[in-house]
Parts: C-alpha cells; sequence; structure tokens
C-alpha cells in the first residue's frame, strides 16, 4: 500500500498539472541549480529576484528562464550552516527608487557579525552599498533575516538571538528582535522606546515577515 501511494505521489509530481481540490494549478520550472536560495521575490519590474546564501543576488527572467546575477559578496560574506546572506527586500516604489536592502552575516566563526545593506540597482548590477545598521551579533544559526517595508516606509528587520537566550529580553541588544528603522537608518520618532530601534522583542528566531492588508 505505502509503495502504491508513493508511486501516485511521485507520478502527481512529475505532472504539469496538478489539481487542488476543482482547482488546476499548471506547473511550470522556471530556473533550476540555485545553491541554497533564502530569499526569493517576485519584484515590481516582472523578474524573480533571489538571494543565494552564499553571496550571491540574481535577477531571473521568468519568461525566458535565464538568469544574470545583479551582485557577487562571495568574498565578504560568511556562510556556514544558516548563516550567509539571507534576508532581502525591494523598494516598494522600485521603478523610482530602485534600492534593494539586504541582510547577512561576516567575519569569522569566533567573532561573527550581521549587518544590513542598502544597495542601488543601475540596471545591470547593484552598486553603491550604504551600511544601513551593523555589528549585530551573529552565530550559525538563528540569525533571523527577514525584511519587510511597510506603508510609511520604514523597515522591520528581523534578528534571531543568535543561540544567546539571554538576548531577547535585553533591551539593550539587538538581537532577539524586531527592529524598526527609516530606510536611512535613523530611528522613527514614534517607536515604542525612543531612540531605541527595538519594535518588539522576546523573540527566539523570525523567519517570516508577511503585511496583512
Amino acid at each position: 500500500l505505502l509503495a502504491f501511494i508513493l508511486g501516485i505521489s511521485l507520478k502527481s509530481l512529475a505532472q504539469s498539472t496538478i489539481n487542488i481540490g476543482s482547482t488546476s494549478v499548471e506547473v511550470d520550472t522556471i530556473y533550476t541549480g540555485l545553491d541554497i536560495p533564502w530569499e526569493i521575490i517576485y519584484g515590481g519590474d516582472g523578474h524573480i529576484w533571489t538571494t543565494e546564501r552564499k553571496g550571491i543576488i540574481s535577477r531571473i527572467n521568468p519568461v525566458t528562464k535565464t538568469k544574470t546575477v545583479v551582485l557577487n559578496i562571495v568574498s565578504s560574506v560568511y556562510q556556514n550552516s544558516e548563516s550567509g546572506l539571507l534576508g532581502m527586500v525591494l523598494h516598494p516604489n522600485f521603478s523610482i527608487t530602485p534600492e534593494v536592502f539586504i541582510a547577512y552575516t561576516y567575519g569569522t566563526f569566533s567573532n561573527l557579525k550581521e549587518k544590513l545593506v542598502k544597495y542601488t540597482y543601475n540596471g545591470t548590477s547593484l552598486v553603491s552599498p550604504v551600511v544601513i545598521l551593523d555589528n549585530i551579533v551573529g552565530n550559525t544559526t538563528h540569525n533571523g533575516s527577514r525584511l519587510i517595508i511597510l506603508a510609511d516606509n520604514t523597515l522591520l528587520f528581523s534578528t534571531g538571538d543568535a543561540q544567546n537566550t539571554a538576548f531577547p529580553q535585553d533591551m539593550n541588544e539587538l538581537n532577539g528582535k524586531l527592529l524598526r528603522i527609516n530606510l536611512d537608518g535613523s530611528i522613527p520618532s514614534d517607536n515604542p522606546v525612543a531612540g531605541n530601534p527595538v519594535y518588539s522583542y522576546g523573540h527566539r528566531n523570525v523567519q517570516g515577515l508577511l503585511l496583512h492588508p
């Protein structure tokens, strides 16, 4: 019976159309061979943007099914286990303000850090890096890294506890938090604590952020 079920499941996966209840979903492979993609975003430019944890950012054309590397910072990124080039978000008005925000770990195994950096897309590559937030304690796991830009153009950045369970409750530490900052790195005047980027605290390792309509 188990072999029969597995056979049916594998056959279903091999089909180009999958039925989910009364809905038929067509499956189309856009690109294969990505090396641990951590963030995948359908950009307003009609391309799929993705990070690869080793330190690569690419745009994938869903029509031609081709991949174009727009940033290679492999030499700057420390990648091991869950660390590396992680979260990414595009400016919500990307066609006018072509800015891309990324989070990645760097340094050495004994002194691992995480930072948030803004790049500008010039039509072919990501250029002009500006460090927005730096010196966040990193680890090979529990680095958080998810990014989202709110309607008021403030950015939420999730940080993990970096395997230190005391950090999330410590308001003087950036780890184990949701941080809210302006897109230039300054702290919004209406944050819960004046002059502090902490928006919420007590988190172990937030790995998903979604803005409700």
